[in-house]
């Protein structure tokens, strides 16, 4: 297998599988924040992490076919996942943490934590990296490159402008945009 790396550059979550390159809008942080050392709201540090693809957290429901009675209780249970983890967050229906291998971050005081890659509906998160409703599609690509011999985990490198430009000109009282428009507007942009 190859060597497997992502890159958070400007609102886009570049995935190098190896064998090809796959681009996600992706974000990090609430609207119009762009200090990482602001706990729930700053994007995530810039730096660089691992992804171990075995602790992939899966609550995709979509993907059993409904033609036996085991897969209409495999749905009903991670459907049942599912709505347990929304009331916990913008989960989206994948997640999987990212491990903090070396901060590029030079006032890191470590009191950050907790960082995950996950997909979601809205708009921001509390830091970690948000692929909004491409989760399943980074996903099946991050399974599908897998090789599961425990050595193909995945490098993932923050830059210094993690978010588009314009996200840091966001501001969630409304110049120029407030979050509801910013949301309504991405979601016309994505197809």
């Amino acid at each position: 297998m190859a060597f497997r790396y992502m890159v958070l550059k400007n609102g886009w979550l570049i995935f190098n599988y190896g064998t090809g390159i796959a681009n996600f809008r992706a974000s990090t942080g609430r609207p119009g924040i762009s200090d990482p050392s602001i706990e729930n709201h700053g994007p995530i540090p810039p730096g660089r992490y691992i992804i171990i693809p075995s602790e992939i957290n899966d609550v995709d429901y979509t993907k059993y076919k409904i033609n036996e009675i085991e897969d209409i209780r495999n749905t009903a249970y991670t459907f049942g996942k599912f709505i347990g983890r929304r009331f916990q967050g913008d989960w989206g229906r994948y997640r999987v943490k990212l491990h903090v291998q070396k901060f590029d971050y030079p006032s890191r005081d470590g009191h950050r934590s907790e960082f995950f890659l996950h997909g979601g509906d809205t708009l921001g998160s509390a830091g970690c990296i948000d692929v909004g409703n491409q989760d399943v599609e980074l996903f099946s690509l991050i399974k599908k490159t897998n090789t599961n011999d425990g050595t193909d985990n995945i490098l993932v490198i923050v830059t210094e402008q993690p978010n588009s430009w314009n996200w840091n000109y966001m501001d969630t009282g409304g110049i120029p945009y407030t979050v509801e428009e910013w949301e309504d507007y991405s979601k016309k942009t994505r197809g």
